[in-house]
Parts: structure tokens; C-alpha cells; sequence
């Protein structure tokens, strides 16, 4: 019993978190339980087991009228969360260096841009992005760092939804798809210096693009 009533948890956490990168959602939606149970036939229980899983990660906030929603963001945070993502990548490039696993992680990040080449020159955009994504888990992976990885991962998710819209532009791709072909050079060279310079600008310009749709997004 407690197991099926853990899946069906597991399904509503997946279905919000989809709703959320899909539009059904959006920063700062609602979250009314009795349309939810009533929507998937379920109880309340697995559902707030649900919901407090995304409330640890961040993604829902818990109001002072006890109603739940869709965490609300604005420049500022998106701001904050890039600076985090500049700090705690640049520590993963470090730990990798360390490690001394370049030829094995530069083998799975070369095949990755391989075969996104492949989707940009096909233009199919939104397979190029999920393998940016890809590029990023390969990263994460190879580093070990459990709880530097597992907050870079909340954070990210929070702004896949304006990333994913911001690199709709076919330019804006292309210009991750190079930077990323140069951090994978600097991987095999060793270079420390250059990597943590290339991904902070990377990062810097991924925020532009994101605060760009952003305000647009808001008028």
C-alpha cells in the first residue's frame, strides 16, 4: 500500500513539474489540492507528499493564508540564481581538473555536441536544447559533488522554463552550441582559468537572453 501510494506521489511531483515546463502552469499559479484530486482521481495524502517534495526543492511556496502555488520569480532572483550557477559550476570544473578524468568526460561531452550539431543543422531546435541540458548533467555527473549538484539541478529546472524560450532564436543556439565546443577545449587542455572565464560569460549572456524574454514576457 505504501508502495503504490509512493508512485502515485512520484507521478503527481512529474505531471506538476511538466505542467510547469509545458505553460499550464506558471510562475506564481495556484495550487488548489481539491482540483487536483478531483483532475488525476486521487487522495490528498500522495499529493501533498508531492507537493512537499517540490516545496524542499523550491518550486512551490507555501502563502500565509496557507494556500500553495507555483514559486513567483522576478530579475532579481533570476539574477541571484545565475550568480549561484557561475559559483558552483566553476567549482565542478575545478573538482573534475582535480579528479583527473578529462579523457573519459570529454568523450561523452563530444558525442553530446556531435550529435546536437546534428539536430541544429537538421533544425530541430528543441532536441538541440535538451542535449545543452544533457551537456550540463554530463558535467554534474562526472564531478561527484552530490550537494553542489543536486542544488545547481532545483536551480536550473526553476529556469529551464525561460531558457528553453530564450533559445528559441536559431543565432542564440548556434552561440551556446560554440561556447560549449570551446569549454570542452579548455577541459582538455587543463585550462582551469579559461574554463571559469568562458563559463561565467557563458552565464552572463545566458541571463541577458533570459531577462530579455523575461521583460517581454511581463508586457
Amino acid at each position: 500500500m505504501v508502495k503504490d501510494r509512493k508512485n502515485v506521489s512520484d507521478s503527481i511531483y512529474e505531471v506538476i513539474k511538466e505542467n510547469f515546463l509545458s505553460g499550464k502552469l506558471d510562475f506564481g499559479d495556484s495550487i488548489v489540492e481539491s482540483d487536483y484530486c478531483k483532475k488525476y482521481n486521487i487522495s490528498k495524502t500522495p499529493l501533498r507528499e508531492a507537493i512537499k517534495k517540490l516545496e524542499i526543492e523550491g518550486i512551490v511556496e507555501r502563502y500565509p493564508n496557507g494556500r500553495m502555488g507555483i514559486m513567483d520569480i522576478d530579475e532579481e532572483s533570476i539574477e541571484e540564481i545565475i550568480e549561484i550557477r557561475i559559483s558552483l559550476e566553476n567549482l565542478i570544473f575545478k573538482k573534475i581538473i582535480k579528479d583527473g578524468k578529462i579523457d573519459e568526460i570529454t568523450k561523452k561531452l563530444n558525442q553530446n555536441l556531435k550529435l546536437t550539431e546534428f539536430y541544429i543543422e537538421s533544425c530541430n531546435l528543441d532536441e538541440a536544447r535538451k542535449l545543452f541540458e544533457n551537456f550540463n548533467e554530463i558535467l554534474y555527473k562526472f564531478s561527484g559533488l552530490k550537494f553542489t549538484t543536486k542544488i545547481l539541478k532545483n536551480y536550473t529546472f526553476i529556469l529551464s522554463k525561460l531558457r528553453n524560450n530564450s533559445l528559441k532564436n536559431e543565432k542564440r543556439v548556434r552561440k551556446a552550441f560554440g561556447e560549449h565546443k570551446l569549454l570542452v577545449k579548455y577541459l582538455e587542455e587543463h585550462n582551469l582559468g579559461k574554463l571559469s572565464e568562458l563559463n561565467t560569460n557563458h552565464l552572463l549572456a545566458s541571463k541577458e537572453s533570459i531577462l530579455k524574454y523575461f521583460r517581454e514576457k511581463q508586457n
